[in-house]
């Protein structure tokens, strides 16, 4: 509830984020994340559920400032 709702017809290219590959893409659309203005919005609770969710190195998207790479994208 605390990020937007987004679909697979609103997909940014998700890979212009450092840190994102296809592989990671692909697990992030899984769990429904498609956006940039949906990474914008994680907290750091956010951020647990989806490194936990897609099964990734833990601390990779606070290194990578993923958040902060998606606001200056949105």
């Amino acid at each position: 509830n605390r990020i937007v709702i987004a679909t697979a017809g609103d997909k940014d290219d998700l890979k212009r984020i450092n840190g994102v590959g296809p592989f990671i893409e692909q697990k992030l659309n899984e769990i429904g994340i498609f956006t940039f203005k949906q990474i914008s919005q994680f907290d750091s609770e956010i951020v647990q559920q989806v490194t936990d969710a897609i099964q990734f190195f833990p601390g990779r998207i606070e290194r990578d400032d993923w958040v902060g790479q998606a606001k200056e994208l949105n």
